[in-house]
């Protein structure tokens, strides 16, 4: 998680100065979050729901869910979320 978190700051300019490179960083980190989230045990309990339920929806096909992840805008705004939650817990620190 902190690797994504590290690699997250090299988008924290997303919105202003979109690229083709931030889009695919965001994308891979956005199933490297899925695959790490989803390898986590008892850690997982931790987190809010919504990451929680998102990830496991998603990993089952859920077609809603797929559909609004194949927005790399919702992709980074998750990974953003995701990230400020780390900070805010110290789970992550730079």
């Amino acid at each position: 998680m902190v690797n994504i978190c590290e690699r997250f700051e090299e988008t924290t300019d997303f919105f202003s100065n979109r690229s083709q490179e931030k889009e695919e960083i965001v994308t891979k980190l956005f199933f490297d979050f899925l695959e790490c989230f989803s390898s986590l045990k008892a850690e997982k309990l931790e987190y809010p729901k919504e990451f929680q339920n998102d990830v496991k929806l998603y990993l089952a096909g859920h077609v809603i869910l797929k559909k609004k992840f194949e927005d790399v805008e919702i992709r980074y705004l998750m990974l953003s979320d995701f990230y400020d939650f780390c900070r805010l817990t110290k789970r992550y620190k730079k």
